[in-house]
């Protein structure tokens, strides 16, 4: 039982420690939004750097295992859930095992135990001491899992107290970016060592071309960050003054629309929220005067994204797509669209996720220039 409170003051002021606020031109928050793209724009080198150092750490996960796991889950709150969302698949295909990404609270609260046994459980907290990814670790443990803590921050709990430790070697002084693409990048990672270390499971994609993808992907990254910043640029002027803007994609998209929807929030900061794709046809949406931003790189997800763009223009909304390839039925249909050929194969979240960080900085600045801090100033 918790202790009863006594200082509602003051519970209230650790939940909102946050130093910046969401009035117009907020300098605090501003200077987080600066430090938030000098980050964004170092993700191929942060990328680059977790993974040379990765390869020991890797092998403590493999010594823990002893052998392929049942399941993985992966918990986190926040991007780190969104990184879980975002490298469940790669782990899935990678190892031909189920793979979950678990909101850490959730998981800590109400998971079943049956979940934990035989599995391997990755917590991600950049502190290394978020409490819901702490006490999702330790239940897992006690529970039969092989728990292994993943963090920015060497020494710190998630890294040292349970059976293993994966560090990002990434800079999270700004709002997270890079932190979350080199944790991505340091699953991908973890899946093609483990895919190698084990006999080939039925199914199971080939080690060789995740771990080719991941070679390539610091150049790719940063190639993809100069070519997308001028026309998204221009895209967040024509929706920066939305006091909301609804993210969309399924599968890997998903991912990316939840990893944009957040960075929106942080930065601008507007109200902004992720839909499962499919699920934009079944609450009436969009509306007329919303913002919608549909990330449609996915081949699979092409003739939904399309129904989506159809509803949106129908009723007069204002729509961006990311698209992996020209698509002249859905590109009638949007305002703006961004074709980002890169977002293809294994790393696809990843690739689609790099022009929505652009897009919040940018709207970020447009507000600023507009005099417009949170929703509806």
């Amino acid at each position: 039982m918790t202790e009863p409170t006594t200082d509602w003051t003051q519970r209230l002021a650790r939940l909102r420690a946050e130093p910046s606020t969401d009035a117009p031109r907020d300098p605090a928050r501003l200077a987080r939004v600066g430090r938030t793209r000098t980050e964004m724009l170092a993700q191929g080198a942060a990328i680059a750097e977790t993974l040379a150092g990765a390869g020991p750490d890797f092998e403590r996960v493999r010594t823990a295992l002893r052998g392929r796991p049942e399941r993985i889950v992966v918990v986190g709150c926040g991007d780190s859930w969104f990184v879980g969302q975002a490298a469940a698949p790669i782990l899935e295909r990678a190892l031909g095992v189920p793979c979950f990404a678990v909101e850490a609270f959730e998981h800590a609260a109400f998971a079943g135990a049956a979940i934990n046994r035989g599995a391997l459980v990755i917590g991600l907290t950049s502190g290394g001491n978020t409490p819901a990814v702490i006490n999702a670790l330790a239940r897992a443990k006690a529970e039969g899992a092989i728990a292994v803590g993943m963090s920015n921050t060497p020494g710190s709990p998630a890294m040292t107290g349970f059976d293993a430790g994966l560090l990002v070697q990434a800079s999270r002084k700004g709002w997270p970016t890079q932190s979350s693409m080199a944790s991505i990048a340091l699953l991908a990672g973890l899946a093609a060592h483990l895919a190698a270390a084990f006999p080939p499971a039925p199914g199971a994609a080939a080690p060789d071309d995740l771990a080719a993808a991941l070679a390539a992907l610091p150049a790719s990254i940063d190639a993809l960050v100069a070519r997308i910043d001028d026309p998204v640029a221009r895209v967040a002027t024509a929706l920066a003054d939305a006091p909301m803007t609804i993210f969309t994609g399924a599968g890997p998209d998903f991912a990316a629309a939840s990893f944009g929807a957040a960075k929106l929030r942080e930065l601008t900061p507007a109200h902004a929220f992720a839909l499962p794709l499919e699920e934009m046809h079944h609450y009436r949406l969009p509306k007329r005067g919303d913002r919608l931003v549909i990330v449609a790189t996915a081949p699979e997800a092409r003739e939904r994204a399309l129904d989506t763009a159809l509803v949106a223009q129908a009723e007069g909304s204002t729509s961006f797509a990311v698209l992996r390839e020209p698509d002249a039925e859905i590109v009638e249909r949007v305002d703006h669209h961004l074709v980002v050929p890169e977002a293809a194969g294994p790393l696809a979240a990843i690739m689609a996720t790099v022009p929505l960080h652009a897009l919040a900085f940018h709207a970020a600045m447009a507000r600023a220039e507009l005099g417009l801090g949170g929703p509806w100033s």
